[in-house]
């Protein structure tokens, strides 16, 4: 089991750590991951700072956040919620097309094993393409637990068509019952028209570096209409069919990610606000969520700000720290009377490529509690690639080599060296 933490520093960067990297026995149950990862969170002391957990959707999963949102939500009042990975979402969605493409996908994956386990063969290509002076990319494997693997390996194979059919006809002994026919080869490139949007979707989504789950739901949007455009004006009967099947697919998931939080993400990304809004997002209320939010935020200072009063009474009070407080008192009252989220809405929105990080940074005298808003939400990801890649990252650390580190001794070397990494940057 892996768990990343994502949160935003004090300079407005956005950061990510390794925070468990750990054995998971068997039976993978709701109540077992509940009780993993709350021990997790109090392992750091963060139970009651944690505001969400971006998951896939594995039932499991779904059930053991399910338990401990119950669970932080009776016994800490915490206020938790669950996002679901925005990729795996949509992997579910194209797998289901993919299904349906299924025989040419086969005989693609069956050329491109057979050329990447013969350098004969795969040398026999490259001269080829010397020979008819064009570039050689070399061919892609897809991995079949990742679709946007196999967009790639298509892609790769589509790109390399000249060279592929010019083998094929010159040394057709070399790749026997391994040659497309004019109409497979038109198929491959209408597919991968078709998929390229939701590849681009993953690749955007996946990133760590930057918010995401503001855009989320806006690129939902986009690959409805997509979808949507394809049924109604595509001429080609089968990929209208799979475009139709993978609408209702989307249509029987898509709620999972329409969630509070992805709305503040939205609302208080200076890119869109409520003038950049996906089709079944109503302003007024992603509005309300913004202002009962605000209000939550406002009530959590006006307390604390009484409590460092009560502090003082019975103490010997200092001057200095009464006019601190009474300072402070008054500003937040006036402070109070301003209404930040209209000002902040009134404004246009920025331009596409400004970082929202630091855009807050630098407005976050002029919007202080909606800064703070901005800070807990933006960072939150979208996807659950972090943690994947952290999977993928621990083989370089296991191998057949190393096999014999204990699982304690694991997990401290994948959270040091994801760490050592934070004081790199």
């Amino acid at each position: 089991m892996v768990v990343t933490a994502h949160w935003i520093n004090n300079e407005w960067n956005l950061k990510h750590a390794i925070i468990a990297f750990q054995r998971f026995s068997h039976p993978h149950t709701g109540q077992q991951i509940q009780e993993a990862t709350l021990k997790v969170f109090q392992d750091f002391s963060i139970v009651t700072k944690v505001l969400s957990i971006t998951i896939d959707n594995g039932a499991n999963q779904v059930a053991g956040m399910r338990l401990l949102s119950s669970i932080l939500s009776t016994e800490f009042q915490v206020d938790f919620n669950v996002i679901r990975c925005g990729a795996h979402t949509i992997a579910l969605v194209v797998n289901f097309g993919l299904k349906e493409f299924q025989q040419t996908i086969d005989k693609v994956r069956a050329f491109v094993v057979e050329i990447r386990r013969s350098p004969k063969k795969e040398e026999l290509l490259s001269s080829i393409a010397q020979k008819f002076q064009v570039k050689y990319k070399k061919l892609i494997r897809d991995v079949k637990t990742r679709w946007n693997s196999t967009y790639s390996m298509l892609k790769s194979f589509l790109e390399n068509k000249v060279i592929i059919t010019s083998a094929i006809s010159l040394h057709n002994d070399n790749f026997a019952n391994l040659s497309l026919s004019d109409v497979e080869w038109k198929e491959i490139s209408l597919f991968c028209n078709y998929l390229e949007p939701f590849f681009e979707f993953t690749e955007v989504m996946s990133g760590s570096s930057y918010p995401t789950l503001g855009t989320l739901l806006l690129l939902l949007d986009h690959l409805l209409d997509h979808i949507m455009i394809t049924i109604e004006k595509s001429e080609v009967l089968w990929i209208k069919e799979i475009a139709q099947g993978m609408e209702n697919k989307f249509n029987s998931i898509q709620e999972n990610l329409y969630n509070p939080s992805a709305y503040l993400a939205l609302i208080l990304d200076p890119r869109y606000k409520t003038q950049i809004l996906p089709n079944s997002v109503d302003a007024e209320t992603i509005k309300k969520i913004l202002k009962d939010e605000y209000n939550n935020y406002k009530n959590m200072d006006e307390n604390k700000i009484n409590e460092d009063v009560s502090s003082l009474v019975g103490e010997k009070r200092k001057a200095v720290g009464i006019m601190n407080l009474m300072l402070q008192k008054k500003q937040k009252v006036d402070n109070s009377q301003r209404n930040e989220i209209d000002e902040y809405l009134i404004i246009n929105v920025e331009p596409s490529n400004i970082n929202p990080c630091e855009w807050w940074r630098n407005h976050k005298s002029q919007y202080p509690i909606l800064a703070r808003i901005a800070r807990d939400y933006i960072c939150i990801p979208s996807t659950s690639v972090p943690s994947e890649q952290a999977f993928s990252k621990s083989g370089e650390l296991i191998s057949k080599r190393r096999n014999r580190l204990g699982d304690n001794a694991i997990e401290a070397c994948m959270c040091l060296n994801s760490w050592m990494q934070l004081l790199d940057n």
